[in-house]
């Protein structure tokens, strides 16, 4: 009682001023996260970075399909969005480090290690879909800036569906929702980092489809892996509705009749994967299911250009 009311007595620090590098020195030399944090690195590597490079140099050859939707041509390329896509790493990092200073790295450190078990599940649920069948966008080979040059030199761009950007961001907020029911924190500085971490997540998954990194398919899809992956109470149906109202909804790059489309989209496509999950025991079925029918009907429309050719 006592450190929350000293607490609530000071300035309420935002989550974008602590530290987005510091956190990767002391948790995994600290004995308290160390096992948990090299996990969390090690599933990285494995099951995202060596995943996809072992398929750019040929050494794996798994199938590789284009996710693009007639609405995704509708959606405008905006390349001032990279500032925002590439803040996704310093967008999960930084609470670490705001975790660590509020409440000293020993009284954290058991809540950090279930935030790294949430972050690993994340990227090997998501691997298990891509270890099936790669996915792509048509991104715009767009190299007038650092950034971009440094994205299409790194950045193989085949793992799509279910976008860890969109499972992350989404999940970071349904992560700290259910952390600050503890109490650790006073009840208004809660309710600003949650509104803070919202605001970002929010913004960062609209930045995915704006600057072409993923397809109106990967929003959808990552988010029904969140609900069907976690208990029920962390991410449910009305959140994932919840949050895809959320969207877009002050954008100035899209006009509203392409907003409504896009939402709509989102929905017939979270309720289809959920409906048919309800009919399986395995939730990765469903996505593996429509990526068969995808593929079949990408490869109609390439049968059929080629005729009219």
């Amino acid at each position: 009682m006592k450190n929350s009311r000293s607490r609530s007595d000071k300035q309420h620090r935002p989550i974008n001023s602590y530290s987005c590098v510091a956190p990767y020195f002391y948790m995994p030399l600290y004995p308290g996260t160390a096992k948990h944090a090299w996990k969390y690195i090690f599933t990285i590597l494995k099951d995202f970075f060596i995943l996809q490079h072992l398929q750019k140099f040929h050494i794996t050859k798994r199938r590789v399909i284009n996710v693009d939707t007639a609405i995704d041509e509708k959606i405008p390329f905006v390349p001032q969005k990279i500032f925002v896509y590439l803040s996704f790493v310093s967008f999960f990092v930084r609470p670490i480090d705001m975790l660590k200073h509020n409440l000293g790295l020993k009284k954290a450190a058991p809540y950090l290690c279930v935030y790294l078990k949430f972050l690993t599940s994340v990227y090997r649920n998501a691997a298990s879909i891509y270890r099936y069948t790669m996915t792509t966008t048509s991104r715009p080979r767009y190299l007038k800036t650092h950034k971009f040059r440094t994205i299409h030199f790194f950045d193989p761009h085949l793992l799509c569906v279910p976008s860890i950007h969109v499972a992350i961001s989404a999940g970071l907020y349904a992560w700290f929702r259910q952390f600050f029911k503890t109490g650790l924190f006073p009840e208004k500085e809660a309710e600003a980092y949650l509104n803070e971490i919202k605001k970002q997540a929010l913004a960062i998954v609209e930045s995915v489809l704006l600057v072409k990194q993923h397809s109106v398919n990967c929003i959808p899809l990552a988010l029904y892996m969140l609900t069907s992956t976690m208990n029920k109470s962390f991410f449910s149906a009305q959140d994932a509705i919840d949050f895809i109202d959320s969207l877009f909804i002050d954008s100035t790059e899209i006009d509203q009749a392409t907003r409504k489309e896009i939402i709509e989209y989102f929905y017939y496509m979270y309720d289809r994967a959920l409906l048919e999950s309800k009919y399986s025991s395995d939730w990765r079925l469903c996505i593996q299911h429509w990526l068969e029918d995808f593929a079949k009907e990408q490869n109609k429309t390439v049968k059929v250009q080629n005729q009219k050719n």
